[in-house]
């Protein structure tokens, strides 16, 4: 293999090993989003059924029980979905390093 071959090879790892880590810390933001979003949602939207249920409003919040109802849920399911973008980046990811790998090794064998 000469010399001009492995440095295709190493630029190749080298370039997929930063666009690993771009995505790695996309990925953890996204799914500490997710751990923290959906609970909070689920919260909100149980805390805005309570306060329709027992006529509250006045007492806990002087958010609209509605807004804190379907708030709620769309915080919850809009995180829910950047927990499954994420993992659906990770998939992008791995196909990507599978057919980096694949060119790697032909230029090896060439």
């Amino acid at each position: 293999m000469s010399f001009v071959e492995k440095l295709k090879v190493v630029a190749l790892y080298t370039g997929f090993w930063l666009v690993f880590a771009v995505v790695f810390a996309v990925m953890f933001a996204m799914l500490a989003v997710c751990v923290v979003g959906i609970p909070f949602g689920l919260m909100m939207a149980v805390l805005g059924v309570a306060v329709l249920m027992f006529k509250a409003d006045f007492v806990l919040t002087q958010l609209a029980p509605e807004l804190m109802l379907f708030g709620g849920l769309a915080g919850a399911f809009l995180t829910a979905f950047l927990g499954a973008l994420a993992v659906k980046l990770g998939f992008i990811v791995s196909r990507f390093f599978l057919r980096i790998k694949r060119r790697c090794d032909a230029l090896r064998n060439w």
